[in-house]
Parts: structure tokens; C-alpha cells; sequence
């Protein structure tokens, strides 16, 4: 099984195997700790599948939780309520 782009190796357990409760089986089958990143291409080699129904659910959506929004984080020293003054950059109305 590839890794697409945001997936985590959580992610490939569940597309692979239908279950969370293979992540560790999974990981020593691979050689990968399940807090791994994974890399796109990478390929993953799932064990058993466990839950049939979930397993081919996942592997039709290729589920994507490894996705991260690096541009909206929060700079508490420029963006703060703290640094604002008011009448200039805070309007009281």
C-alpha cells in the first residue's frame, strides 16, 4: 500500500487493516513506530485485515489526518490582545 499526501501510519493502518488495534502488529511488520511520518511513494505493507467492512470504506476515501495548517499559527507576542492600544489598533466603538 502507498502513502498518499497527509496520511499518517495511523491512516495506513486503517485503510490497510480496518482496525487501529493493528497499528503495533503493523509496525513491527514494517519497521516503523506507529508516531512515524511517513513519506509520500512510501510503501507500507498492511497485516491482517480485522474489520472487513471499515477496511474497504478506507481504502475507497484514503482517509488524510496527517494534514497541518503551518500558515495560521497564533504569535501571541505580535497578535495578542496585550499588544493592543487602544484607539489605534483596537477600535472601541
Amino acid at each position: 500500500m502507498e502513502a498518499k499526501q497527509g496520511q499518517s501510519f495511523l491512516d495506513l493502518v486503517l485503510q490497510g487493516t480496518g482496525a487501529l488495534e493493528n497499528a503495533f502488529a503493523m509496525s513491527l511488520a514494517n519497521g516503523k513506530s506507529i508516531t512515524d511520518d511517513v513519506v509520500i511513494g512510501e510503501e507500507v505493507t498492511p497485516t491482517a485485515v480485522t474489520d472487513k467492512v471499515m477496511q474497504r470504506l478506507l481504502s475507497q476515501t484514503q482517509p488524510a489526518t496527517a494534514v497541518a495548517n503551518y500558515d495560521a499559527e497564533f504569535n501571541p507576542v505580535s497578535d495578542g490582545i496585550g499588544v493592543m492600544i487602544i484607539e489605534e489598533t483596537f477600535i472601541v466603538r
